[in-house]
């Protein structure tokens, strides 16, 4: 990751989350206990991916649970994304790829929002900083909370509907308060950072294709041609890497 963090490494959390490997469980869950982070963060959160059929009305969602004690934060995702990766690792396929691109999208959204959540909780352990964590969490989401206390359920975050853009947001999208992280660069950076585009060049050009269109780099990445066009920067990385050379 090339985004700098100022409240602490998120790198090995990162680590965790199954952008590039398809789930084969009904639920994966981070161990925060074996993770390089501090202990307020070991001791005050838990988050799980779960896997919901085609029944849920939802592509993705982000969901927080009980901020008054452990932070659980639950992300669900459908399973056919899983199933679609599985497929394309097994066998190739042009019609499997926008659920691959899909997947790694809805992936990256809803991850932004944990480190948003993470960010935003407090390192000092008094009942004060607490509460102030459960004001700006009320805050940005007052009627999703509100609505979840008074019918005893989980309140949403996120939500993605099938035809919504995860890598369209708003500059405030996922940011509480004074939080000065970079969501468009770190959002950019989950989809698609230096290095996987260097692998992703030299392995097309090893190939021998002369002529390098976007769509190869997304067959590569799973990052949707869309995706360049809101981010034009990257293309522009692409084409110095050529320049550069790859070896």
């Amino acid at each position: 990751m090339e985004v700098s963090f100022t409240l602490w490494s998120l790198h090995d959390v990162l680590e965790k989350v199954p952008f590039d490997t398809f789930a084969t469980e009904q639920a994966v869950h981070l161990d925060f206990s074996k993770m390089a982070v501090p202990f307020y963060v070991k001791d005050g959160f838990r988050v799980s991916f779960l896997y919901a059929d085609d029944s849920y009305p939802r592509d993705a969602a982000c969901l927080i649970y009980s901020p008054k004690n452990v932070v659980t934060i639950v992300i669900v995702l459908k399973r056919k994304f899983e199933d679609a990766l599985e497929a394309w690792f097994s066998q190739p396929d042009d019609n499997g790829l926008a659920m691959c691109c899909r997947r790694r999208e809805l992936y990256c959204h809803e991850t932004c929002h944990l480190i948003a959540i993470v960010r935003a909780y407090p390192s000092d352990r008094s009942s004060r900083a607490r509460e102030d964590f459960i004001r700006k969490i009320k805050e940005k989401f007052a009627k999703s909370i509100n609505d979840a206390e008074n019918s005893m359920s989980i309140p949403l975050i996120s939500t993605e509907r099938p035809e919504d853009s995860p890598s369209v947001f708003n500059q405030d999208h996922f940011r509480y308060e004074n939080d000065n992280l970079n969501y468009f660069r770190l959002y950019d950076q989950l989809m698609l950072d230096d290095d996987t585009m260097r692998k992703a060049l030299k392995k097309i050009c090893d190939s021998g294709k002369r002529t390098i269109y976007l769509e190869d780099i997304s067959k590569e990445t799973f990052v949707p041609v869309s995706f360049f066009q809101l981010f034009p920067e990257k293309v522009n990385a692409l084409r110095e890497l050529l320049a550069a050379g790859l070896d």
